[in-house]
């Protein structure tokens, strides 16, 4: 069996006293979908950001593509290979939303920019707006915005994508239109690890639940299991609470 496209192991992070990330270790194979929720303040998007090299971490190592995040010499050549998708975008606002998607691939895969257009109007396509594309972002809604940052970590072609709470600066109207570019990638096999409070999202297309509390995983579960037969009573309490929102 090859080796998971990532691996976190045994990682601990502090921010002076308090403990961000303790022991927590996963692995996501090639192909999978995996979910991760919990509280605020869980420890979710810090997982995330360690992953992608943006969290120094001060415990145990993660494994993105078999490459050591701690002992990376290249961080921007390793965030290539893992897309990461933002709550509030990051779109540069001076810029198209066509020049937004082309910027890394002319400047860190050194395509051309002709190559780069092909590229991104292939991924603009896919998510949906390639009708967009010369729009500024305050042009766009939020929802569009968001498939324009997805388009944009596509554009890379990583061989994993991290979602942190794609939609929660969202109005529920455009939630919809973000989480459909989901599923269809998840659909498409591409490896996905995402933070998200959309249990919906998570019963229809998760392979796993992870779920988070105090910066520890207190259960990682199939989808079945983690709503149907949940083992630990922390994660019971959560999902009476979100479960009864839906």
């Amino acid at each position: 069996m090859s080796q998971p496209i990532i691996r976190v192991e045994s990682v601990g992070l502090r921010f002076d006293s308090f403990v961000a990330l303790d022991d927590v270790s996963l692995s996501v194979n090639a192909g999978q979908c995996i979910v991760i929720c919990g509280p605020s303040g869980s420890g979710k998007s810090t997982l995330l950001r360690c992953i992608n090299g943006l969290e120094r971490f001060q415990k145990g190592d993660v494994w993105v593509d078999g490459v050591s995040v701690s002992g990376c010499q290249d961080l921007p050549k390793l965030r290539r290979g893992v897309g990461m998708v933002f709550q509030h975008f990051e779109l540069y606002p001076h810029m198209t939303v066509l020049e937004n998607v082309t910027l890394a691939p002319i400047k860190a895969k050194g395509l051309s920019r002709k190559q780069a257009e092909d590229l991104a109007f292939h991924y603009l396509d896919r998510v949906g707006i390639v009708d967009q594309a010369q729009k500024h972002p305050g042009r766009l809604s939020g929802g569009q915005q968001q498939r324009a940052a997805i388009a944009r970590a596509l554009a890379l072609e990583p061989k994993a994508m991290l979602f942190d709470e794609p939609t929660s600066a969202l109005d529920p109207e455009m939630i919809a239109e973000v989480l459909y570019v989901m599923r269809d990638l998840a659909r498409g096999g591409m490896t996905m690890l995402v933070v998200t409070h959309e249990m919906g999202f998570a019963r229809e297309v998760a392979d796993e639940v992870v779920f988070m509390d105090r910066g520890r995983i207190v259960e990682h579960a199939t989808v079945d299991e983690f709503f149907s037969t949940p083992r630990a009573e922390r994660t019971r309490e959560f999902l009476n609470k979100i479960l009864l929102k839906l």
